[in-house]
């Protein structure tokens, strides 16, 4: 049963409004920079191993079973290491809708979840108060992640279903990586270092005409 939240909790259509933020990838298909399914390959992987992937994915390992004084810490971190304000903000905006969400369907097993704000240690914690494993849970939001951004692609790029599903296929060697960094992760290990995606996230906000909030 716990399995089955799980992956209601990963999938996009779950209410938290994940859906409505591109990670900076409409910003850099407006400018041309990420126009082919290899392109866009190359932007999920570098998004696992050095952008959200270096970030979210421990934030979320270390959040599970995490007791609150260590929850707020990776919560602070979190907001040190998103440098720009929209990232940031989405962060806690889905954080806080996937806290309302869990206390709508589960209400005795989100009562007792701890304070946290961001999308990756409410999706740790909330993990491991539903009884989920927890390789299980950092699984689950790793593909949630994964496979949002290649829905979102079919938005804003010339590309089919299937071949923004095979981009992600691509990367299942870059998500296990990802996955395993995570799982070994302290607090000292999140990071990330991605200057060209933090500059399109950044410039999103000015675009002319936008279909996503980031």
């Amino acid at each position: 049963m716990s399995l089955l939240r799980l992956l209601q909790l990963s999938d996009s259509a779950f209410p938290t409004g994940a859906y409505a933020f591109s990670d900076g990838l409409e910003t850099l298909t407006q400018r041309g920079e990420v126009r082919t399914a290899d392109d866009l390959t190359a932007f999920l992987r570098g998004q696992l191993t050095h952008g959200w992937g270096a970030q979210d994915a421990p934030a979320c390992a270390l959040a599970w079973g995490a007791d609150p004084a260590t929850l707020a810490e990776v919560d602070d971190l979190l907001d040190d290491l998103k440098l720009v304000a929209g990232p940031r903000a989405a962060s806690t905006r889905v954080g806080a809708n996937l806290r309302r969400a869990a206390t709508h369907l589960w209400p005795e097993r989100a009562a007792a979840l701890p304070a946290t704000r961001h999308h990756a240690t409410t999706f740790g914690a909330l993990g491991y108060a539903l009884g989920a494993a927890r390789t299980e849970t950092v699984t689950a939001f790793v593909s949630g992640w994964l496979l949002g951004r290649a829905t979102s692609a079919t938005r804003l790029m010339k590309l089919g279903g299937l071949d923004a599903q095979r981009c992600a296929a691509q990367c299942e060697a870059a998500a296990q990586r990802c996955l395993q960094a995570a799982l070994h992760a302290s607090p000292d290990d999140l990071g990330g270092f991605s200057p060209l995606l933090d500059l399109a996230a950044h410039e999103q906000a000015a675009l002319d005409q936008r279909l996503f909030q980031t």
